[in-house]
């Protein structure tokens, strides 16, 4: 969620923006009266499946545009965190004080350790986890040094994916097994390091063999097979264990594989093609602020779309809509805030 001006990353981040919008309105269709042998659930599986790739595009990117600005002593690290720690933690605090001010008016119960809990974890927009992504990536950042003189060894990319195969593994005992507890919807930075590290790699280094022709008999297939074998680990988790929540999570060995190939898919389309969807683009540009307040938007329109019976009845066709009014009132609502209000508080404390 970076500000750097390359159109075929705006892209990326206007797909991956729309595809957590898309997640993220499951949770008001398909999901919501949720039964073992409900009709709609193998579908779900798939839906989400598909749009699964988001979160880790987005840590790609993050590490794909910190890899351009190397860090070379401790006053570098000193200005690299201030700046990209105010920069995600501001807007973060603000909209999360917001939500949880909210709750506490509208249920009249205040209490501080709860807030407190809730801020550290991501939790603000409770039982929803997407701010989680704030605090992982911010425990990123700090270990970004550490990363790149891992990075410069032999076994470095090898240590990481070895790290990250057992923060998954620790999601499949507890999540299936109840083997130990770990902090669902607040995930360590250990459970998606692999795709800062990617982007690291990616970004630091010479990157044509995306560009090569051979590659084009690679990717296409290399994505829908991945794709398959997630959706068929996600309906063996429905099937077998009754756990929706993990059978549509991203945090699964199979998903990691499918956003691994996305991610590599987007290198080699963007080495091969120089024109990008201009809506993307735009989308893309008002990424983070649509992240930050989607939720509150989304609430609002799923109140509105789900009293039209028909088109609720028709879920394909409700996701549909309420994906596209969600994102659409979100970027309406930032480019009129821009419009009214100073551009540095727009930026630093806003999120836009």
């Amino acid at each position: 969620m970076q500000r750097e001006r390359d159109p075929s990353f705006d892209a990326f981040r206007g797909l991956a923006i729309i595809a957590v919008v898309a997640i993220h309105a499951t949770f008001f269709g398909f999901s919501r009266g949720y039964s073992p042998t409900g009709g709609w659930n193998l579908f779900l599986v798939a839906y989400c499946q598909l749009f699964g790739f988001a979160v880790p595009a987005f840590i790609f990117i993050s590490g794909y545009w910190i890899a351009k600005k190397p860090i070379k002593s401790l006053e570098d690290y000193k200005t690299f965190l201030i700046r990209r720690l105010t920069r995600i933690l501001i807007p973060y605090f603000f909209w999360s004080f917001i939500l949880l001010g909210y709750a506490a008016i509208k249920t009249g119960d205040i209490n501080v350790y709860q807030v407190i809990f809730k801020l550290m974890t991501g939790r603000a927009c409770y039982p929803y986890y997407p701010y989680f992504f704030i605090i992982m990536i911010a425990q990123l950042y700090v270990i970004t040094p550490l990363l790149h003189y891992i990075n410069r060894k032999p076994y470095g990319l090898t240590l990481v994916l070895i790290l990250n195969i057992i923060g998954l593994l620790l999601q499949y005992l507890s999540r299936l097994f109840k083997v130990i507890w770990y902090p669902a919807g607040t995930l360590p930075f250990y459970s998606w390091i692999i795709f800062y590290t990617i982007g690291l790699l990616i970004g630091s280094r010479d990157k044509k063999i995306f560009a090569s022709k051979n590659m084009r008999v690679f990717i296409l297939p290399a994505v829908l097979v991945s794709l398959l074998i997630a959706e068929l680990e996600g309906i063996v988790v429905l099937s077998k264990y009754g756990n929706m929540f993990f059978a549509v999570s991203a945090t699964r060995y199979s998903s990691f594989l499918y956003s691994t190939c996305i991610i590599f898919g987007f290198l080699y389309v963007r080495e091969r093609f120089r024109y990008q969807p201009r809506f993307l683009v735009a989308i893309g540009n008002y990424s983070f602020g649509i992240f930050l307040i989607h939720m509150i938007v989304l609430n609002r329109v799923v109140n509105i779309v789900q009293k039209s019976n028909i088109i609720y009845s028709l879920q394909p066709l409700y996701q549909l809509a309420v994906v596209f009014i969600t994102i659409s009132l979100c970027f309406v609502v930032i480019s009129i805030t821009r419009k009214l209000l100073p551009k540095s508080f727009c930026h630093k404390v806003l999120g836009f």
